[in-house]
């Protein structure tokens, strides 16, 4: 079986593009609101400040509302003067500068009319520990955790090897997704006051269809016509590995004992939806194929662009490849429109426990 070779795991494709590009992100969150609502109603309060984690946050955009969401309610039951703390986590290499200006700038942010509220950030990886014991009251992780902490082998047939036809790579996608989710869940319960609430919602699959199916297809596709002509050496091509893959509820549940429990947290709430297609009805409208290839173009890149870029030979101009790749694959989108089906999982958990 081909091995893992090592190579950095990069944040979103930065200037805010990520931002731009990740309206499926944004409708997926959508799902979630209502249950993160819920959460924030019913999260252990005491006189202390309000301290709010965004796990993951990439460029921000999309975490202006379910921040907002979770201060209003929060306010609610403790008064508008209470100090809320939000902090915002991602890789070294994410583009903060964005996520401050749309802090700053976007009339959806959630500093927006609002006093006592006290936002930073860290640059670190949530498969470390990022903040004290018992410190978090409400914890949200949207669109992350599909990613691995590290690439664990590398496919000669996909861009995803999660999609690989060799058994013995999906199963290696499987163990380390399964140590992810385990040390995930062991350092935010560390984070987590008893009583604070977890909300995580990621890519995911049902028993008998992964979804993505269209785009990473056509992806890989791209990836072998560039090969054909001699634009990708073999070694390239084993190398181009994005380490991502959807879960199943099995997955999911497995690290919680009979009694619902692991590590200090229980499940209080876990579903797959199916996640909504924001592009499809604007293509049976217009039938205009180069848009809708374009909009997924765009979200495609955001999250994968810089891990491939990183994947290819350093010596080689590596923009103008990336460039030309997603070029390619967005005409074949536009050859071959096609509605986009994919699953979400939306995951609640709780610190069991009272806060004292």
């Amino acid at each position: 079986m081909p091995e893992a070779v090592s190579s950095a795991i990069a944040a979103m494709e930065g200037h805010g593009f990520y931002n731009r590009n990740s309206s499926m992100q944004a409708a997926g969150n959508a799902t979630a609101l209502a249950l993160w609502e819920k959460a924030a109603q019913s999260v252990d309060l005491g006189k202390e400040t309000l301290v709010i984690v965004d796990y993951g946050s990439s460029q921000g955009l999309n975490s202006m509302e379910p921040i907002s969401t979770a201060i209003r309610v929060l306010r609610v039951r403790t008064g508008d003067e209470r100090m809320v703390e939000v902090i915002h986590t991602d890789l070294p290499s994410n583009d903060f500068a964005s996520l401050f200006t749309t802090l700053n700038e976007d009339p959806g942010s959630y500093m927006v009319g609002t006093s006592g509220i006290f936002p930073s950030a860290i640059g670190r990886t949530y498969f470390e520990p990022l903040m004290p014991p018992g410190r978090v009251h409400l914890g949200w992780n949207s669109w992350t955790i599909q990613w691995m902490s590290r690439n664990p082998v590398d496919a000669p047939d996909h861009v995803f090897a999660v999609r690989s036809r060799v058994p013995e790579i999906r199963a290696a996608v499987i163990e380390q997704q399964a140590r992810d989710w385990r040390h995930f869940l062991e350092l935010r319960s560390r984070e987590l006051r008893p009583g604070g609430r977890l909300l995580s919602l990621f890519p995911a699959r049902q028993p008998d269809r992964m979804g993505f199916e269209w785009l990473m297809g056509e992806l890989w596709e791209a990836v072998c016509d560039m090969r054909r002509d001699g634009l990708f050496s073999d070694h390239e091509i084993l190398r181009i590995t994005v380490p991502t893959a959807p879960r199943r509820m099995a997955d999911i549940q497995a690290p919680f004992s009979e009694d619902g429990h692991f590590a200090g947290l229980e499940i209080e709430h876990a579903e797959i939806l199916e996640g909504p297609d924001v592009h499809w009805g604007d293509f049976e409208r217009t039938g205009d194929a180069a848009n809708l290839a374009l909009c997924w173009t765009g979200m495609m890149r955001a999250f994968s662009g810089p891990t491939i870029m990183n994947s290819i030979d350093p010596v080689r101009n590596r923009a103008e490849l990336v460039d030309d790749l997603f070029g390619r694959f967005a005409n074949r989108l536009a050859a071959n429109p096609q509605r986009h089906e994919h699953f979400i999982a939306v995951v609640l958990l709780h610190k069991v426990g009272s806060a004292v």
